[in-house]
């Protein structure tokens, strides 16, 4: 009798720590779905606050930009709660974590400069607004609109589709192709024999006519400039237009058909290379 209690109680005492493993795991599973739900709905009121955008009289990309900033602090924020919270379900005191944290916080911080980096520079990067969500920039070998501004890096987005993904702290050098208006710059070649005059008031007269059609995308007449250079077997003539910011790639295009139209209406020749074979053996 006494070895059959022993048994009952032995399989009581596995019972209970069934329970508490199976009831400290589904606290644990709580504690993720919840803050996970948590940070669904913050995030969407992020979103829904800077909708508001023209209320707080901020720029569509300002607004995605702080957008997301506050998404990333929230993140953050709730992965460390959560974290601590878990702690506390497992018994692991977290004073004890944090007097150790402390004693070797001169190590960690040895280990975290770089973090601590890129955090203060995204936070000077939206400060002092070098650029924001949306704008098309240069920043080192990577060119592209950016898609994400975080706490410790910045997403770029280049013309192929690649994504580039740049802590914040190598950040040295930023070209912001989207602040200001940008300038078209057509070269164009005519023959040698050509009438250069024709051709300069050629191109006036396509650029004054594309002005008058796309006001919306030029800020300014065409300026031509005249004859920049000789080549091999054509003269270069160049004309800049000032158009709104990242525009000129378009107006490039368009306007340089508009010239070889004219030019074909005009008869105005665009030169190409010309090769003379002479025959050394011919008899004369």
């Amino acid at each position: 009798m006494n070895g059959f209690e022993a048994q009952m109680a032995e399989l009581v005492d596995k019972a209970d720590s069934m329970n508490i493993y199976l009831y400290t795991g589904l606290k644990i599973l709580f504690i993720i779905v919840f803050w996970r739900i948590v940070n669904i709905l913050l995030n969407k009121f992020i979103d829904k606050f800077f909708r508001l955008s023209p209320r707080l009289h901020m720029n569509e990309k300002k607004s995605n930009t702080l957008s997301g900033l506050m998404k990333s602090i929230v993140r953050y924020t709730i992965y460390i709660i959560m974290a601590i919270s878990i702690l506390n379900v497992l018994n692991i005191p977290t004073e004890s974590i944090l007097a150790a944290a402390g004693l070797g916080g001169l190590a960690i911080g040895f280990g975290a400069q770089n973090l601590v980096k890129d955090v203060i520079s995204g936070f000077f990067i939206l400060f002092e607004d070098q650029y924001a969500v949306g704008d098309y920039v240069t920043i080192g070998s990577a060119t592209g609109d950016v898609e994400d501004i975080g706490l410790r890096i910045t997403k770029i987005r280049s013309f192929n589709g690649d994504l580039h993904i740049i802590p914040n702290g190598e950040v040295k050098t930023v070209i912001n192709h989207s602040r200001g208006n940008s300038l078209a710059i057509i070269d164009i070649s005519v023959a040698y024999e050509a009438d250069i005059n024709k051709a300069i008031k050629i191109l006036k007269d396509v650029g004054e006519k594309y002005y008058e059609k796309n006001k919306d995308k030029v800020v300014d007449l065409p300026s031509v400039l005249g004859i920049t250079g000789f080549g091999d077997y054509d003269v270069k003539l160049r004309m800049t237009i000032r158009t709104l910011p990242l525009k000129h790639w378009s107006v490039e295009r368009e306007i340089r058909k508009d010239i070889k139209e004219a030019f074909d209406r005009e008869g105005m020749v665009i030169p190409y290379p010309k090769r003379v074979n002479i025959n050394l053996n011919e008899k004369e």
